[in-house]
């Protein structure tokens, strides 16, 4: 699911995310079958884009993205979907437990890579655990700042 190497992002529904892609080439390969959604964030130029549930040989997860000059994915935001889960645990501890579990197997446990930085964020109001997949490039994403990131999100809400 997670390419060390590279960290580009696959699902087994054709959804390929690498880093910097332009946002029309996920629109693409998600399909005329399914709806991305596309909200405009309040921070300059950041979109947030939900491409739904895609199933990966770690289960299925429900994929955002986040892009910022030029329609470029900057990061990716993966949550397990599993019944299992229970709305009521603290700290979706379970879902961060299973998110834990992937980044040993994909990632051998590394967090921090040339092409980025890749840690969790735990949505408090919907009580959800995302892996966050946050991407290096020229226009310095506060990755030392790791609230930042789902910061953009969240506000939207």
């Amino acid at each position: 699911m997670i390419n060390r190497a590279t960290g580009e992002v696959g699902f087994r529904s054709g959804l390929h995310i690498a880093p910097h892609c332009p946002v029309d080439i996920l629109v693409a390969q998600v399909g005329a079958g399914s709806k991305v959604r596309t909200q405009t964030l309040s921070l300059g130029g950041w979109k947030r884009h939900v491409l739904g549930s895609h199933d990966s040989e770690h289960g299925i997860f429900e994929v955002e993205t986040l892009s910022s000059g030029g329609d470029r994915i900057q990061i990716v935001l993966l949550a397990h979907q599993h019944p299992f889960y229970e709305p009521n645990t603290p700290e979706d501890a379970d879902r961060k437990v299973f998110h834990d579990g992937v980044i040993h197997s994909d990632l051998a446990g590394q967090r921090e890579f040339s092409w980025g930085e890749v840690l969790h964020r735990l949505e408090p109001k919907p009580n959800k655990d995302w892996l966050v997949i946050a991407y290096r490039n020229e226009d310095k994403i506060p990755l030392p700042d790791r609230d930042f990131v789902l910061r953009l999100r969240a506000h939207e809400k």
